[in-house]
């Protein structure tokens, strides 16, 4: 492994230069004010692709075992170098998996909605820009890889490394203002109000304990150009732990996420955060005390919580040694741009024999995001929701070549595709949900990501 290290810290500047390239990949740490928001990642010109595309969903097909299988020989085929002291990633396998993909992982979970886009696309990435927005500085590595399984080349390495220090200095600068996104309500567009009362009707049932429910919206379709500028708009409203900006062969994700779903160690050692409980920042301080102190001492939202940390921590037994999983934070407040939430953090240590594809497969798709009991959940949000979700709660990030992983949740995201961008947000319902606050939620979710549409007063 090769590497410059520069004595500055630009992201925005690095990403305007390659964004454009497909299989570009920027997992950016936008909240400096975030404690896991010390690297952000620029991943580009990868030298392997996998593509899962909706054909594998069909019955009897083993094709995403097959190519998740082929992601693993990326990983395991030849040692690789790592700098001393470097960033935690030094290249590996990044990209993202879609909602969608989720029968694949639940196989008794079959979606009534047919798929618009991939599955599942990533990529094997030899050459990184690593950011560290504490010490203000910039790696560029690069292990010099022709191949997924070819020898680290070091004259290769340092070429890759030149030619990006070049074009960094000759073509850096930001872009011109972003395209705003004509944002509507989709035809045929859901009842969230009676949706919610819906979802409380299996809950009296005996169903479920909680699902997450969700609302979309579309915009006209962009380019890259206009979906990137977009993004670098939407962080600056928005700046969130988790953001990232990919840009993939059938879609482009401009995600604002403040969730982790996973992420290990090289070690093993596991961390899951998951988010519930939401409640609206007050410019005034003494508003917003208020604000965050009913937030922490709200039953609806920490009951919200604690079922999904439960739910998690089952999750992670499956592929941890049972007695390391342990909840070492319980509904603590975090704070972001516009929102406070209640996080929790669940806490093991792989089992002999488990690597973090089996950590992904095992808590995929999120339960902050589905709800409990997980299968039933994910039914019934099938049943209400009247499209796809697309990438929305799927999620998006990286395997080292260590071992080390980390993803997000795809949540306040936009899912660029071809025909239409999309925007979904929602929350948990429970029994002690008020329908109509849940409504107010799930629009405080979308506003600061689709501000054209709520700037209008065209929600309800």
């Amino acid at each position: 492994m090769r590497y410059a290290l520069l004595d500055t810290c630009d992201p925005v500047g690095a990403a305007t230069v390659f964004h454009a390239a497909p299989g570009t990949l920027w997992l950016d740490s936008a909240d400096p004010d975030h404690p896991s928001s010390r690297w952000s990642y620029l991943c580009i010109a990868p030298v392997a692709t996998l593509r899962v595309s909706a054909d594998v969903l069909t019955p009897g097909e083993d094709g995403f075992a097959r190519k998740s299988d082929e992601v693993r020989r990326w990983m395991r085929g030849q040692a690789r170098q790592r700098i001393p002291g470097g960033p935690p990633f030094q290249g590996g396998a990044a990209g993202y998996v879609s909602y969608d993909a989720a029968p694949l992982f639940l196989e008794r979970f079959q979606s009534r909605h047919a798929p618009r886009s991939d599955l599942a696309e990533f990529h094997l990435y030899d050459t990184v820009l690593a950011f560290d927005l504490t010490g203000q500085c910039t790696w560029v590595m690069s292990a010099g890889l022709a191949s997924a399984d070819a020898e680290e080349d070091d004259a290769l390495a340092d070429a890759r490394i030149a030619e990006v220090l070049a074009r960094l200095d000759s073509e850096g600068g930001k872009p011109a203002s972003g395209a705003t996104l004509d944002w509507a309500r989709p035809d045929h567009a859901i009842d969230y109000v009676a949706a919610v009362e819906r979802t409380q009707d299996y809950i009296l049932d005996g169903d479920i304990y909680q699902a997450n429910i969700a609302q979309n919206w579309v915009a006209p379709p962009v380019d890259v150009a206009g979906a990137f500028s977009n993004y670098l708009e939407m962080r600056e409203r928005t700046p969130a732990p988790f953001s990232a900006f990919g840009h993939f062969a059938g879609r482009i994700l401009a995600s604002a996420s403040p969730e982790r779903l996973i992420s290990a160690s090289a070690k093993g050692r596991v961390v899951a955060e998951p988010i519930k409980g939401t409640v609206r920042r007050k410019s005034d301080a003494k508003e917003d005390a208020a604000a965050q102190a009913g937030l922490l001492a709200s039953e609806k939202d920490r009951a919200e919580n604690i079922m999904i940390t439960d739910l998690l921590r089952n999750d992670l037994s499956v592929v941890c040694w049972p007695h390391s999983v342990t909840v070492t934070s319980l509904c603590r407040l975090e704070t972001f741009s516009n929102l406070h939430h209640l996080v929790s953090t669940i806490e093991g240590d792989l089992a002999e024999g488990k690597d973090g594809f089996d950590l992904f497969a095992a808590v995929f798709p999120g339960g902050s995001i589905t709800g409990a009991p997980k299968l039933r959940a994910m039914e019934i949000i099938d049943a209400l929701e009247l499209r796809p979700r697309g990438a929305y709660c799927g999620a998006i990030g990286y395997v080292g070549f260590d071992g080390a992983m980390d993803f997000n949740i795809l949540i306040r995201t936009i899912d660029h595709l071809p025909e239409e961008s999309t925007l979904l947000a929602g929350g948990g319902i429970t029994l002690m949900s008020d329908p109509v606050g849940e409504l107010a939620e799930s629009e405080l979710k979308a506003e600061r990501i689709a501000p054209s549409f709520f700037r209008a007063g065209e929600q309800t």
